[in-house]
């Protein structure tokens, strides 16, 4: 077996291609455990997100119906930052007035967004209501 030699401190320290190819493959495993995981933790954090701009678009519904005493079927009316304007967002953000006593914003990941979804997340779809309770897969 060929050896590889290293000096260190005037030392030779080596190690066989056998050793190495094993470390590559426990390494090659852990990633592949760790993968998922760690696309799921950042998903999470997108959800965070998203539940941060439905409450702010709760707020401002708030405010438009102390306003004009109904609630405002899309967005631009409110008196906040559009969540829609921002250069890298992961949801579309809509509202859907059902009468002038309720409404319910929905943040659809995926499709219309700039930034998509990896394939398990890509159609989830979180909702707020005017009671303030959100509903969503990874909730």
């Amino acid at each position: 077996m060929k050896q590889i030699n290293i000096v260190f401190l005037g030392r030779k320290v080596g190690v066989t291609l056998t050793e190495v190819l094993i470390v590559v493959v426990i390494l090659g495993i852990l990633a592949t455990l760790a993968l998922p995981m760690f696309v799921k933790t950042i998903e999470k954090a997108k959800v965070g997100e998203a539940m941060s701009n439905l409450n702010l678009i709760r707020t401002g519904q708030k405010i438009y119906f102390l306003e004009f005493s109904t609630y405002s079927p899309n967005i631009t009316d409110l008196n906040i930052e559009d969540p829609n304007d921002a250069a890298s967002r992961y949801f579309e953000y809509t509202i859907e007035s059902n009468d002038d006593t309720d409404f319910v914003a929905e943040a659809a990941r995926g499709a219309g967004t700039s930034q998509p979804a990896p394939s398990p997340y890509d159609d989830d779809v979180y909702t707020i209501s005017k009671d303030g309770r959100i509903t969503g897969p990874l909730l």
